[in-house]
């Protein structure tokens, strides 16, 4: 028996969100050519944002001269820009300043708390219960998650540092919830275009104000085109698609695959070793997306948190 459109719709949002977190997963090894050449952080994110918006306004323009873009309200655009320039540049600029105290571990495990908040949020301020399946699958991947970075025990723990980690988790929560309730209304290239505009007019700013400097060589310059399109356009379009076909609690799980692919991608161009725990928590991770994935594929009926303005 073939799968509903339900169940196909669901099957493309789980793979969708899992090429936004392998495309999100390759901006580490990525930032870490473009500081070793150079790169101030502001002045990376700058041009880093910077080049994805100009190239997503290319694209949008592309399929507005043929018809294909259906513009939302000033409101909903005002929003979404909003949404980008405070929400996401904010959690951008808490994790960063938490780098500056604690571990990178740490930082990544904190960080990946983000499918609980997304869970809390959904029931608590949005009153839409999760399946009791959701919440088990998000524990056991968050404590993946922990283990494939390597446990929370380096980098030393300053209180300071947590927080701001712990900010930044429940920033990227509050994005991934909102930008789930509004890319029905505004559609995922839109969605995309107008956050990634928000968040580069907001690091432009920092980077010219803190005089951050940019790229001096061939190497860094290549570095930054990558991430823009690839840790950038490629990662928040596919995050964009696969939000407005799954439940935010859903992709929130399905997405802590990143520091999975992460860990395979760091032993792979960059020569790290990969011990027990991380296998086993890749081994957690997949599996509760596995169990996310299977119940697409039997088309479980939910409330999604997505919603239908």
């Amino acid at each position: 028996m073939s799968p509903t459109p339900d169940a196909r719709s669901r099957r493309i949002g789980v793979l969708c969100i899992v090429g936004s977190a392998a495309s999100f997963a390759l901006l580490p090894v990525l930032a870490k050519v473009a500081y070793a050449h150079g790169i101030a952080p502001f002045a990376l994110l700058a041009l880093r944002f910077g080049i994805a918006a100009s190239l997503l306004w290319a694209v949008t323009g592309f399929w507005a001269a043929r018809g294909r873009v259906t513009w939302p309200s000033q409101d909903l655009v005002l929003v979404l820009t909003a949404l980008g320039g405070v929400v996401l540049s904010g959690e951008v600029i808490l994790y960063f300043l938490s780098l500056e105290r604690i571990g990178v571990g740490l930082a990544e495990v904190l960080l990946f708390l983000y499918p609980v908040w997304v869970v809390v949020i959904a029931t608590v301020l949005l009153r839409q219960p999760q399946s009791r399946l959701v919440v088990a699958c998000s524990g056991t991947a968050v404590l993946g998650a922990a283990l494939t970075v390597g446990g929370i025990g380096g980098g030393g723990a300053d209180l300071t540092g947590v927080l701001l980690a712990v900010g930044a988790s429940m920033g990227f929560a509050a994005y991934v919830v909102i930008s789930g309730r509004l890319v029905r209304r505004a559609g995922s290239l839109l969605t995309t275009t107008l956050v990634t505009t928000g968040a580069a007019v907001t690091f432009i700013a920092l980077a010219v104000g803190t005089g951050s400097v940019g790229p001096n060589d061939g190497p860094g310059w290549a570095s930054i085109v990558a991430m823009a399109v690839v840790g950038t356009v490629v990662a928040f379009g596919f995050l964009s698609a696969g939000l407005a076909r799954l439940p935010a609690a859903d992709a929130s799980v399905i997405s802590t695959v990143e520091p999975a692919v992460a860990i395979v991608l760091g032993a792979a161009l960059l020569g790290e070793d990969v011990g027990l725990l991380q296998l086993v928590g890749v081994a957690l991770v997949l599996g509760s997306v596995a169990v996310l994935l299977r119940r697409a594929t039997e088309s479980e009926v939910l409330d999604p948190v997505v919603g239908h303005e």
